[in-house]
């Protein structure tokens, strides 16, 4: 598993994806940092991590597209396919390399919390309830991204099978916006990756939303081993 996150990890900058990633995250985050920066109230600061939401479910295929459909389109996954290695930690190599790309954007923003403290002083608790609630947020959807990958040798379709899926939960948030019906709100509400964020921004350590994020990204590593598995044998 180690030599696969390596690998990965210095295949991501080697290209231009992880510096687009990187720089499209900063730029949007920076964006909330100064519109919150101009209130001055430290009470304002989860709304950095909240604006992010959507911007970060359209921003993740972009390290999710190539983890297997790029080794496919070149063959070069028959090498690790027909290696007598487990493919699970193939799989969590593939996984934690693109959850560190996107958790080092994420604690990149404690240097806003920082330059808050030269004007008020910000609530820790709740900052760390964000930053928990957005890594919990990234890792789910990294694992439904590389769960397409893995379905596909198109990078392409990859990248348009999770933005179909971003969609989806974008839209999802809506319905709430437009219906009264109790039970349409609760539904869209327990399954909203949005929706089970919302209490990170309170600085509420939420247990069954931390478990709702922690079961999306187990299941779907559990997916994207079974689709290997199935290749490895057919």
């Amino acid at each position: 598993m180690k030599a696969i996150y390596k690998r990965e990890l210095s295949s991501c900058f080697r290209s231009p994806t992880g510096y687009v990633f990187c720089a499209i995250y900063l730029f949007f985050s920076a964006m909330y940092f100064n519109s919150v920066l101009s209130t001055g109230q430290s009470s304002e600061f989860p709304q950095i991590y909240y604006g992010m939401l959507n911007i970060v479910l359209l921003m993740l295929p972009l390290l999710t597209m190539r983890l297997f459909s790029e080794e496919r389109k070149y063959k070069t996954d028959q090498v690790l396919l027909t290696s007598p290695i487990n493919i699970t930690p193939l799989v969590m190599g593939k996984f934690l390399s693109s959850l560190t790309v996107y958790v080092g954007c994420t604690l990149f923003t404690l240097i806003y919390a920082v330059v808050f403290c030269f004007f008020v002083t910000p609530s820790w608790s709740l900052i760390a309830g964000n930053i928990l609630g957005a890594i919990l947020f990234g890792a789910a959807f990294i694992a439904v991204g590389m769960f397409i990958s893995s379905m596909t040798e198109s990078q392409f379709v990859a990248a348009m099978g999770s933005f179909s899926i971003a969609t989806v939960f974008i839209i999802l948030d809506v319905i709430p916006l437009v219906t009264d019906n109790e039970f349409i709100v609760s539904l869209v509400n327990s399954i909203s990756f949005v929706g089970r964020y919302t209490p990170f921004t309170n600085g509420i350590l939420d247990i069954s939303s931390i478990i709702f994020f922690l079961s999306i990204t187990a299941v779907f590593i559990f997916l994207t081993v079974r689709v290997l598995e199935k290749r490895r044998w057919s």
